[in-house]
């Protein structure tokens, strides 16, 4: 029996009206994104290599996506995605930020991914309620205390 290679894309949802609000989108409309997209860029036969191991998993973040494919279609996955410009009912796209073999090193990424980012949400808040909540977020992820 042979083990069944996989590839994980890392990628962020970026809305085109440029906010970052937490939308309605489920796995399930990423998911049909994503395979029309492949069937639409690489017909039949992409369509095919890739649905046998195309999985969507959303994360806490509501812009992340991982997506997994087979190590043999990954780079024609990687080109559909760039096609996409409608997510379910939004205007967005995806922004691949990172591609591993394994979850692990996929979910490492993710999280120096978002001590980088953090920082610059402390920037874009308005009130002082919402900036408590990113120096909470920022505090859990790094060691030393954010004042």
């Amino acid at each position: 029996m042979v083990r069944q290679k996989n590839r994980y894309l890392l990628c962020e949802i970026i809305y085109m009206d440029g906010k970052r609000l937490k939308r309605n989108l489920k796995e399930r409309d990423i998911y049909c994104c994503v395979r029309d997209a492949v069937a639409r860029e690489h017909g039949d036969y992409g369509l095919a290599t890739s649905l046998k191991s195309l999985s969507v998993q959303a994360y806490f973040h509501p812009n992340i996506v991982m997506i997994k494919v087979s190590r043999d279609s990954h780079k024609m996955l990687q080109s559909a995605l760039f096609f996409v410009r409608k997510i379910g009912q939004y205007e967005a796209f995806f922004n691949t930020l990172h591609i591993s073999g394994t979850i692990r090193t996929c979910q490492k990424f993710y999280v120096n991914y978002l001590r980088r980012e953090l920082p610059q949400l402390l920037k874009e808040c308005k009130t002082p309620d919402e900036e408590k909540e990113v120096k909470r977020a920022i505090s859990s992820c790094v060691a030393v205390e954010v004042t």
